[in-house]
């Protein structure tokens, strides 16, 4: 199970890697994303922290980095972090977890 999530993680972040200035400049003010002390994957290990296990979207703005996902159970998660300090900004869980899983 550890190994599965590690690689889930691991594909998760090679993914992000690849579209990070993609979705950075989509409609997101650029000039904050560049002030960002916080980068895009420290910003998702701070997530993974809070429990996010599948990244489905990543957006920076207003100073945030904003991850939706799922956590482990397969419950939408949505977390915001601050760009510049790394404090977790809000934490929120929708709905119940994933059947048959």
């Amino acid at each position: 199970m550890n190994e599965l999530l590690r690689s889930t993680l691991l594909a998760a972040l090679l993914m992000l890697a690849g579209t990070g200035p993609a979705l950075a400049g989509k409609g997101d003010d650029e000039r904050a994303v560049a002030e960002f002390e916080v980068t895009e994957t420290q910003a998702l290990e701070i997530a993974k922290a809070q429990g996010l296990a599948k990244v489905r979207e990543v957006k920076a703005r207003r100073g945030v980095w904003k991850f939706e996902g799922a956590d482990a159970d397969g419950v939408v998660i949505e977390i915001e972090i601050n760009g510049v300090t790394g404090e977790v900004v809000k934490v929120e869980r929708y709905g119940m977890p994933a059947q048959g899983n």
